[in-house]
């Protein structure tokens, strides 16, 4: 096969450990720190992949600089032919995370991976490169990646390290017979993006992603819902809000009891009195009151029966008292939708980032 890597440097060390990944592969780990030369590592590994003849796949789970799948999502693509980038492999799946770091959704980030090495595992590749974020350093890092890379079952581990940034991480695994950890030093090529640079990137992403889309209304009562406290529990008698109303000196439009959990929606933001008649009526210390104006430009996930990602959406408002949820989306239908996962980043439909939420506040 004529080589597919000629626009792509491949560093002489790279090359040593990329042939002893292909004599065995299996699931590959790729860490290291932000610019460190990930995507470009993986990108030259898919094309080895080819001229070795050995069926791979890219699991890219960097959130925040997504090649595969816009930012949020985890996506996995199939190595079909040779790339210039990660970029030019299209998307086979996506996992809604809904978030562009993975401080605060690392059950997302690690079930994700999961889910889609499997389905590339399923659908015979025998390679699956694992691209990473750049969270490196400390102890939310060091548990990230430690139990992503013993869920992932990794045969090897690929770290692109400066100054040893990553030993935290891999003297963990160095005693493992099952795993094989590669120490590489960074790209020569690798260049440092600046943040801003790194958030326009995102945003021209985020403005492609949804230049066709359009808006719909999606009925509440059609849909589940995850990230959310909106229809997970059961909803509150009208003489309640009422209630509610008075306590809080602002209208409460919509309330759930979910479990021992008080939800209230109130149409506007409230002065943060008032909850403690609240609790001692329903005889809890868990109320949670969120303005109706908080879902606005939250990114969510619409998915389908088999809670399968088909695509991002914005949402415009919910409507507590109409019962819709209007979302603008590249989705041709809403019919397939079944199910919302709501995320934590606020997005304009241009693209640019306006904030985020904690997980909880909704």
């Amino acid at each position: 096969m004529e080589a597919t890597t000629m626009h792509l440097h491949m560093p002489d060390q790279w090359q040593d450990h990329i042939n002893d990944i292909m004599s065995s592969p299996g699931v590959t780990v790729v860490v290291g720190g932000i610019d460190a030369g990930k995507s470009t590592f993986c990108a030259l590994m898919s094309n080895y992949s080819l001229e070795k003849d050995v069926p791979s796949a890219v699991v890219d789970g960097d959130v925040g600089q997504s090649e595969i799948g816009p930012p949020t999502t985890i996506g996995m693509g199939l190595v079909n032919a040779p790339i210039e980038s990660l970029s030019d492999i299209e998307p086979h799946s996506l996992y809604f995370v809904g978030s562009t770091s993975p401080v605060g959704h690392m059950l997302a980030c690690t079930t994700g991976a999961k889910l889609l090495v499997e389905e590339a595992q399923a659908l015979g590749r025998q390679l699956i490169i694992v691209d990473t974020t750049g969270l490196i350093r400390g102890s939310v890092a060091r548990r990230l990646k430690t139990h992503k890379i013993e869920l992932l079952h990794a045969r090897h581990i690929i770290a692109l390290q400066r100054d040893d940034e990553a030993e935290h991480i891999l003297r963990f695994f160095d005693m493992s017979e099952d795993c094989t950890v590669h120490r590489l030093e960074i790209s020569p090529f690798a260049r440092p993006k600046s943040q801003t640079l790194r958030m326009q990137r995102r945003a021209a992403k985020f403005r492609e992603y949804f230049r066709e889309s359009q808006s719909f209304e999606i009925p509440l009562s059609s849909i589940a819902t995850s990230g959310t406290w909106l229809r997970t529990g059961r909803l509150l008698e009208p003489k309640y809000l009422k209630f509610a109303s008075t306590c809080l000196g602002v209208e409460v439009i919509h309330g759930e009891m979910v479990g021992r959990s008080v939800y209230l929606v109130t149409e506007r933001d409230y002065n943060r009195r008032g909850t403690e008649e609240i609790e001692e009526e329903f005889g809890t210390n868990s109320v949670v009151v969120v303005s109706a104006l908080r879902y606005a430009s939250l990114v969510v996930g619409l998915m389908d029966k088999h809670l399968k990602l088909l695509a991002l959406g914005i949402v415009s408002s919910v409507d507590f008292r109409s019962k819709v949820l209007r979302v603008y989306t590249p989705l041709r239908s809403i019919m397939p939708v079944k199910s919302i996962r709501f995320g934590a980043l606020k997005l304009r439909t241009d693209g640019t980032e306006i904030g985020r939420i904690r997980p909880g506040d909704v």
